[in-house]
Parts: structure tokens; C-alpha cells; sequence
């Protein structure tokens, strides 16, 4: 048995055959561009997040983009965000026409908190860019009570994070992407809430960047004439219908990952050499990410033993060409220890209880090889 590192659950029969009904409502409709579907997923979609509206969009690369346009930076403006993150982050922040700034992960955390924020604020920052990585949302409040300290805008990249939830005093439970002033959302298949192509979201309470942001994704169009120059970031209605069967569903989805994940962390604990995740509460799993000291000899092992593993991050932000050419070198030594040690398990919704066991056994296997290799060794 090959064990993959992911699988749609649109993958499944049952939920292909409920996908291809809806799909050819939509194709008989002849709308496929925005329209009812689009406007009934925003509305189901505010309604789980709360006090917040919602613009469709094409991708959450998109949604990023259209976040950073809507802050009105100009050239020399900075804004801070986490260099252990998806290149999509960085890429948004240029084409912003800012100058991004990157901090460091917490020391033993893969998320960068508030000291780290702070430690890189200067009289140029004009926004802060939060990223709840792998569905942990931990570090939100945090950084969300620094930015109202401070009076900045707060973008918050929820991709990876639908599902999850932080706490504070005044405000109780909180949702991954309610935490912005912008936040962005990202439904690529992978994700918690994963479409069949490419799709995203911006949400926001504030009703005037969401009507900006509607006309922005049309190429600046509202009420019959195009009031900015904008983008083509249009949400399709075929990617709508199933992300609105896919929020039914979402919970169901979200309690699987959590049992995969206390598999794992209770299979794998105590094992030298692997740093398990934080298991931290409101964390919706997105992705499970340890560490290991010798993590391309466990990443081989478990690919001759059938297992499908990832890498997230193999290069954070700081190391990358793109970056290296336009800002140089820097020194971000907490981001570069979990790029040579992370290694992501699969874990998905429909991931069977076999498929777990297996990876738990190979992976404690290739340790144990490990260890007798290194006692063998002279």
C-alpha cells in the first residue's frame, strides 16, 4: 500500500457524482463567470466568520495582491511579514510597489509572533502581514494587539488556516481569517477547504475595501464603468458550487484532521531525533510538520517504504533567488533551521485508518534504523 500525501475528497465516487450534478446545473445556466453561485458562496462563507463580508476571488495569490493594492502603500512604505512562509506572501508586497520586511520564526515554532513583528517595525512600516501557517493560529492575537497598538493595518494570510480559531480575553474564540483588517484566503485543492482548481477569498469588516475590492477583481468595474485599473481575480461559478458543498462538509473534514493528528502525535512521540508540532488548541491542521535532525534521510526512507512526503519550506523567503537579487543576504538563523529539518506527513480528510498506521510505522522504523546506524558507526 503506497500512501499518498494527499487526496480530494472530491476524489471520492459519492462526492464526484454530487459535484458533476451541480457542475451541469451551472453548464446548462451559461453562468460561468462570478453570478448567483459566486454571491451565495461569499454570503455562506461571511456567515462562518462573522461581522466580516466576502469578495471571491481566483486564487489566493490574488487575494494577497488585492489586499496589499487596497492599502494605498507607496514606494519606500514597508511591510513586515514572516520570512518561513509561501513565496506568494513576498511576491504580493512587491507588486504592491512596498518594500517587504522580513522577521524570524519564533525560536522552536515555525510561526513568527509579535516580539518578532515588533523587533522589525520602523517609522516606514505601513502594514503587518500575519501568517497563520499550517492552520495555527496561535500567533494572531499577539500580533493582531500590536498592530492596534501601533495603528497599522494588519493583512492576515489565512490559507492555510479556514477552521482554525484563536483566543483572547476580549474577544473570545476568534476565526483564521477574521483576524485582519484584510484577510485573505486560499481554496487550492490542498487546503481545508480545497476546490478542484484554483480559487480564493479577501474578507474584511470594512464595507468600503470590500466595495473596492469587488470592482478591483472585474478590472476596476463598478456601476458600468471601470472606476480603477484593477485585475482579471474573478471567482468561476463551477468553483463556487463546490466550495459551497465543501463548507457543509468543512467540520466533518476539519474533526478527521485533528484525529490524524493526535495519531500522530501520540504514535510518534518520544522518538529521537523528531520535534512533533505544537498541539496547540483551535489548530485546524492544515498540514503536519516535524522536524528532524537527518530529515532527507527519514524523507528517503519513507519514500521506499510508500510513504509521499513534502517539504514546507525547503527555502524560506530570505534564501530565495528572487529575493537574494533585489535585497541581499540576510541573517534569520530560526527560519533557516526549520528549512533544512521540516518535513510535512500526509494528512487529509479521506486519509484511511490503515493509511495511518502505516506512515506512524515507517516513520518510527526509519528512526530505529537511524539510531542502530549511528550506534553502529565507529
Amino acid at each position: 500500500m503506497k500512501v499518498p500525501f494527499f487526496r480530494s475528497p472530491w476524489q471520492e465516487p459519492e462526492a464526484a457524482d454530487r459535484a458533476m450534478a451541480v457542475w451541469s446545473q451551472v453548464l446548462r445556466s451559461g453562468c460561468y463567470i462570478q453570478g448567483p453561485a459566486v454571491s451565495r458562496f461569499e454570503g455562506a462563507l461571511a456567515l462562518r466568520l462573522g461581522a466580516r463580508q466576502v469578495v471571491g476571488l481566483n486564487s489566493g495569490t490574488d487575494a494577497l495582491v488585492l489586499a496589499l493594492r487596497l492599502l494605498d502603500l507607496d514606494p519606500g512604505d514597508e511591510v513586515v511579514l514572516p520570512s518561513y512562509t509561501f513565496f506568494a506572501c513576498f511576491e504580493a508586497v512587491v507588486r504592491a510597489g512596498a518594500v517587504p520586511v522580513l522577521c524570524d520564526c519564533a525560536p522552536d515554532d515555525f510561526l513568527a509572533g509579535a516580539e518578532e513583528v515588533a523587533e522589525r517595525l520602523t517609522p516606514r512600516t505601513r502594514a503587518v502581514l500575519a501568517v497563520p501557517l499550517f492552520g495555527d493560529a496561535s500567533a494572531l492575537p499577539g500580533v493582531s494587539q500590536l498592530c492596534r497598538d501601533r495603528g497599522l493595518p494588519l493583512v492576515e494570510d489565512a490559507a492555510q488556516a479556514l477552521g482554525a480559531r484563536a483566543w483572547t480575553p476580549d474577544r473570545g474564540w476568534v476565526a483564521a481569517a477574521a483576524w485582519g483588517d484584510l484577510s485573505t484566503l486560499s481554496f487550492y485543492p490542498t487546503k481545508t477547504l480545497g476546490a478542484s482548481g484554483d480559487a480564493g477569498a479577501l474578507s474584511s469588516p470594512h464595507a468600503w475595501l470590500v466595495e473596492r475590492a469587488q470592482a478591483l477583481r472585474n478590472h476596476g468595474l463598478s456601476s458600468a464603468v471601470h472606476i480603477d485599473v484593477g485585475y482579471n481575480s474573478r471567482m468561476d461559478a463551477l468553483q463556487a458550487e463546490l466550495l459551497l458543498m465543501g463548507l457543509d462538509q468543512l467540520d466533518g473534514w476539519l474533526a478527521r484532521r485533528q484525529e490524524i493528528a493526535r495519531c500522530y502525535l501520540s504514535g510518534l512521540s518520544g522518538l529521537p531525533g523528531i520535534t512533533l508540532p505544537h498541539d496547540r488548541e483551535g489548530h485546524a491542521w492544515n498540514y503536519f510538520v516535524l522536524r528532524c535532525e537527518r530529515r532527507d534521510r527519514l524523507r528517503e526512507s519513507l519514500a521506499a517504504a510508500g510513504v509521499e512526503t513534502k517539504i514546507y519550506y525547503e527555502r524560506p523567503i530570505h534564501a530565495q533567488p528572487a529575493w537574494l537579487a533585489r535585497y541581499g543576504e540576510r541573517t534569520l538563523p530560526h527560519a533557516s533551521a526549520l528549512a533544512s529539518r521540516a518535513l510535512a506527513l500526509p494528512i487529509f480528510p479521506g486519509m484511511q485508518d490503515e493509511e495511518i498506521t502505516r506512515v506512524v510505522a515507517a516513520v518510527r522504523r526509519a528512526v530505529a534504523a537511524q539510531q542502530k546506524e549511528e550506534g553502529d558507526e565507529p
